[in-house]
């Protein structure tokens, strides 16, 4: 009787350890299930992390066309060509992107916001009040959701504890930073042309100036008329006794070196010979302001216009002073920033002589950009990925 007794008994144990065995391998594979589910979802939101990413700088670069310049320009502009190009580019990378068998991420128009938000705070929220001139970002919402062309993310193992799917999100925020503090002639940004104009010049013309010249961007061609962007007259300015603006960087201003300088840029070499460095710095970490003793040309030779007429249609740097000492040969400039243009029409003989360059939003390499300077009002800067 006492073996038949222990025997039923370990018979019992058995079908209990069995059963609970069972029913913790279920719990396991259950476990594992949601993990691998879970772990989808968390993929997913890797993905359209991607997508708001790439969506929000493909966008934020419509912040330096020449549609934004307008804006910038003339508060009263309509901001509806770049609103809606800042979408199709967004909308255009953030489709190129797959996430979890989805073809392409798809963003709602709601999903792409253009505002402003203030670069000095790592909190700001983007604002979509105020004027359209101002605006310097573009946020972007990526999503997997029932509210979303994109849909939900469907789960493969955890429908068989009722959830059939789920939701996910990703945003991102680009910015065009254009709190300029110098340019490095050495990263092979823009050209630097051997022309300065006095600053507030410069200032006036941006304001009321002429606008005789067209550029039309799907085929990068310039011709007479006008485009709503006013043009600034480079050179000749009205600077100082037998000078008008041009610069005779680490030479005597003779025809083959503006030349070069015109056709290639004055090189990095020669800015360290002028001034001491090939990095123009304009702000310094504290706020406060530096400039550069350059030396001036007497004049430029109508033979040089063919070197400039090359460089039609392109985009180059510049100078702008804010003072002048000296006369003729001995004039110096006194360098306080870069400016950027494109250059649309010379003529250096006649009554009527002129270097026109059209002013754009350079965001090109070489641009030195830091917290200590202050907005440089869209004249240049840098796109930047600031959440």
């Amino acid at each position: 009787m006492h073996s038949v007794f222990l025997h039923r008994n370990n018979t019992r144990r058995r079908g209990a350890v069995l059963i609970f065995t069972v029913v913790t391998i279920f719990v396991l594979i259950g476990f594992a299930s949601l993990t691998l589910d879970v772990g989808a979802l968390y993929g997913v939101r890797g993905e359209l992390q991607n997508a708001a990413d790439a969506a929000a700088l493909s966008g934020a670069s419509m912040l330096t066309s020449d549609a934004m310049v307008k804006v910038r320009m003339n508060s009263s502009e309509s901001f509806g060509e770049v609103s809606s190009t800042i979408f199709a580019r967004a909308y255009d990378v953030g489709f190129r992107h797959t996430s979890f068998g989805a073809s392409g991420t798809v963003l709602a128009s709601s999903d792409v916001v253009p505002g402003w938000i203030n670069l000095a705070s790592s909190t700001s929220t983007i604002n979509t009040g105020g004027s359209a001139s101002q605006f310097n970002a573009v946020h972007v919402l990526a999503r997997r959701s029932h509210a979303s062309a994109n849909g939900p993310v469907q789960f493969f193992f955890a429908s068989s504890f009722g959830k059939d799917e789920g939701e996910v999100s990703a945003s991102a925020t680009a910015a065009y930073d254009d709190r300029v503090s110098g340019y490095d002639t050495d990263a092979g940004g823009s050209p630097f042309l051997p022309f300065s104009i006095r600053l507030t010049e410069y200032n006036a013309q941006v304001a009321a100036g002429s606008d005789i010249y067209d550029y039309d961007s799907s085929t990068d061609n310039v011709s007479s008329g006008s485009d709503d962007i006013p043009e600034v007259n480079l050179y000749p300015s009205g600077v100082g006794p037998g000078n008008f603006g041009a610069l005779a960087i680490n030479h005597n201003g003779n025809v083959p070196s503006m030349r070069d300088d015109i056709e290639d840029g004055v090189s990095p070499e020669d800015w360290e010979e002028e001034i001491g460095t090939s990095e123009l710095t304009f702000y310094d970490d504290s706020g406060n302001t530096t400039n550069y003793s350059v030396s001036g040309n007497t004049g430029l030779s109508a033979t040089l216009a063919s070197s400039i007429e090359t460089l039609i249609g392109d985009v180059a740097a510049f100078a702008v002073h804010d003072q002048v000492s000296g006369n003729g040969s001995n004039l110096v400039y006194r360098i306080v920033g870069v400016r950027f243009g494109r250059v649309m029409g010379v003529r250096l003989t006649g009554n009527s002589k002129g270097l026109w360059i059209q002013p754009v939003s350079y965001a090109g390499s070489g641009v030195i950009v830091a917290s200590s300077a202050p907005s440089s009002g869209g004249v240049a800067g840098r796109i930047f990925l600031v959440r």
